[in-house]
């Protein structure tokens, strides 16, 4: 299956793929980032910002095993 339009739906709080038979992968949001540990409670911001702008990058990291986590984590490195 080729994806090829990657999109946020805020109603879902999902990051929706759609090949080109129009086919679906939806990657729920809350359930992606439900092991993610975040150093203060407002930085769940950055993951919410990454899914909104870009969608691509986050199903990248989101189907790697500590993925999120590890964007976390770097995030936090940096600033």
């Amino acid at each position: 299956m080729v994806y090829n339009i990657y999109f946020y739906d805020s109603v879902r709080n999902a990051v929706v793929v759609t090949d080109m038979d129009g086919k679906q992968l939806v990657i729920d949001c809350k359930k992606a980032e439900a092991q993610v540990v975040f150093d203060e409670p407002e930085d769940a911001g950055i993951l919410a910002r990454f899914a909104r702008e870009e969608p691509a990058g986050y199903v990248s990291m989101a189907m790697r095993p500590g993925g999120l986590q590890d964007y976390v984590d770097v995030w936090n490195e940096l600033n």
